[in-house]
């Protein structure tokens, strides 16, 4: 039998040590605790920054340059200068457009209007004249101011609707266009009237603007000079033709 004070003794000395093994065994718990609820708190506070950030909305990003530039007006400022562009090359081009349709009428009215050039004018001189008259013609010299005027004294139809050989002539050393028109001396209605002449210019042909009965008709052809620039009437000359209507 052992003593019983040792035993006593022994089971006082084992009873204190599972004491003290419990008691750090409950601290290193509580420290687990605590660690794991201050990382929990950090995730919560993550989370909470999380669900803020996307209820603001996600922060702009910020472009490198200097401060108080914006490079969205630097954009469309350099995008204005194409559209100017653009807009001065269609104002020119209508500009070019409107000149070029303004001539071509100019030039359609002067080369077909009525009181404009003679679309049956032919150049040179009247075919009746000899070479030498011709260059009597061509030497002669006409003062400024003045201007010769040139018609056949009687015009002869076969009928009323055939032509005539009139050999109206502006010639060559005149100054200024010219046109004629042949009125009738009794009734004063114009039988003719042509377009315009230039000089070193004629009419061979001409037909009546009216029909009329065969015979004899005493008129005055009306020569009219024209300033060859401004088209402005300068002066009148006239003779008097006789027109014979065979039948």
């Amino acid at each position: 039998m052992g003593h019983p004070a040792a035993a006593n003794d022994w089971l006082a000395c084992a009873q204190s040590w599972a004491r003290a093994f419990r008691s750090a065994q409950r601290g290193r718990d509580s420290k687990i605790t605590t660690t794991e609820s201050k990382d929990m708190d950090n995730k919560n506070d993550n989370h909470r920054y999380t669900n803020a950030a996307d209820e603001r909305g996600a922060m702009p990003e910020r472009s490198a340059g200097p401060i108080g530039r914006r490079p969205q007006a630097q954009v469309g400022a350099a995008a204005e200068t194409p559209r100017h562009t653009r807009r001065n090359v269609l104002i020119v081009l209508g500009i070019v457009v409107a000149a070029v349709a303004i001539w071509l009428l100019v030039w359609l009215f002067a080369c077909n209007g009525s009181s404009f050039f003679d679309p049956s004018a032919r150049t040179g001189q009247a075919p009746y004249k000899t070479e030498e008259e011709m260059q009597a013609e061509l030497d002669r010299v006409i003062e400024e101011g003045m201007f010769n005027i040139s018609i056949a004294s009687v015009i002869e139809f076969e009928d009323a609707q055939a032509e005539g050989t009139a050999y109206i002539e502006n010639v060559p050393n005149n100054r200024y266009n010219m046109k004629v028109a042949i009125t009738d001396d009794a009734t004063g209605d114009v039988l003719y009237e042509s377009g315009v002449l230039a000089p070193n210019q004629y009419i061979e042909k001409i037909a009546l603007a009216k029909e009329v009965e065969p015979g004899m008709y005493s008129c005055t052809a009306l020569f009219t000079a024209l300033d060859p620039v401004t088209t402005e009437q300068t002066g009148q000359a006239a003779a008097k033709i006789t027109l014979n209507v065979l039948g």
